[in-house]
């Protein structure tokens, strides 16, 4: 099921995925940013570990199995402006990873990506327990 989802953040539909991304990886010490375009996900071959390429080889792993929940998270920000993000939560109901979309340079891609990310909230609801 996570597969699926991840899947879907990146192809999206009518060719607009999730594209310009943040990955947040956070712990309760510390929390570190990638900026990057979803556009490079790869699966183990057991399927149970997605990397996340970033632009001159930084990536992202994060183990699938470890993940019981994901949460769709749609609101306004501090300056009035949407605000869209994914996140994996452990077992503690700690996100431990997160996914924040940026808003395009691409000034035409802003609604489909609002509209695949409503789509997903409406497919699998605000938060969806996998465990």
């Amino acid at each position: 099921m996570l597969r699926q989802i991840l899947e879907e953040c990146h192809q999206g539909f009518d060719q607009v995925g999730f594209n310009e991304v943040v990955l947040m990886l956070s712990n309760t010490a510390a929390t570190s940013e990638v900026y990057m375009m979803l556009d490079d996900l790869r699966f183990s071959d057991g399927g149970d570990i997605v990397t996340f390429m970033a632009e001159g080889g930084t990536h992202l792993h994060m183990y699938l199995d470890k993940i019981p929940e994901v949460r769709f998270i749609h609101r306004m920000n501090d300056q009035g402006l949407p605000s869209y993000s994914v996140w994996f939560m452990d077992e503690n109901q700690d996100p431990v990873l997160r996914i924040y979309l940026r808003k395009s340079d691409d000034e035409d891609t802003n609604q489909p990506r609002h509209n695949l990310f409503m789509s997903l909230i409406e497919k699998y609801g605000t938060s969806l327990q996998l465990a």
